[in-house]
């Protein structure tokens, strides 16, 4: 998955919130736990949320998150705008995942739509890239 809405804050109450809602949780995490409670890190969560998978879609296929994406918050609209709004939630963000090729710059263009649907929502668009090589490139 490559495209994640995530959102949370310090006092951010996630079991309330998983009571009222019906929007489709990938995960959540929780303040006061382990990071990650299954290895040997003891780095305990400083806040609260939930991460929604809004595009399945690869690295390599960002104009199909996109697409997925925009569809995600017309079709939730309503409860992502819930989400935001609820209780202790400090901040959204819909985060989109693409790969960088060598030599090592891209451009990335949003449509209107998503935009617009992400500034109804009130959730910030970000695009996190991850370096790749040219050898484990499949498109190419």
């Amino acid at each position: 998955m490559s495209c994640i809405l995530r959102v949370g804050g310090h006092d951010f109450d996630v079991d309330g919130f998983m009571a009222k809602t019906s929007i489709e949780v990938d995960s959540l995490w929780r303040k006061g736990e382990k990071r990650f409670p299954k290895s040997g890190n003891s780095k305990i969560n400083q806040s609260s949320g939930v991460r929604v998978v809004a595009s399945e879609a690869d690295f390599s296929q960002l104009a199909k998150q996109i697409e997925d994406a925009t569809s995600f918050l017309r079709q939730n609209l309503e409860q992502v705008r819930f989400l935001v709004s609820f209780p202790g939630v400090e901040g959204a963000v819909l985060d989109f995942g693409a790969e960088l090729y060598p030599p090592g710059w891209a451009s990335f263009t949003f449509p209107p739509e998503l935009l617009a649907l992400a500034g109804e929502a009130g959730v910030s668009v970000c695009l996190s890239v991850y370096p790749t090589n040219n050898e484990e490139r499949t498109d190419a």
